[in-house]
């Protein structure tokens, strides 16, 4: 299990993320995705053996919107 945090880019207001966390949802290999809508954060848990950070990005891309992967906190 990995886990990725990303920035959304590009999002005109906090509830802009609902769609593309949805997406991520609904994608293989993506375990869970938290959100957080006032800072366009979305953490996402995911099996690398069933997809990747490439393939996330491309969800996000694929629903609008571009995203920068950040450092995960040990939190």
């Amino acid at each position: 299990m990995k886990r990725v945090r990303l920035r959304i880019i590009g999002t005109p207001c906090s509830t802009c993320i609902i769609p593309i966390r949805k997406a991520l949802e609904k994608a293989n290999g993506v375990k869970s995705v938290g959100a957080n809508y006032v800072a366009d954060l979305i953490l996402v848990d995911y099996d690398e053996n069933i997809i990747d950070k490439a393939t996330i990005l491309a969800t996000i891309k694929k629903a609008g919107y571009d995203a920068i992967t950040l450092a995960v906190p040990y939190w």
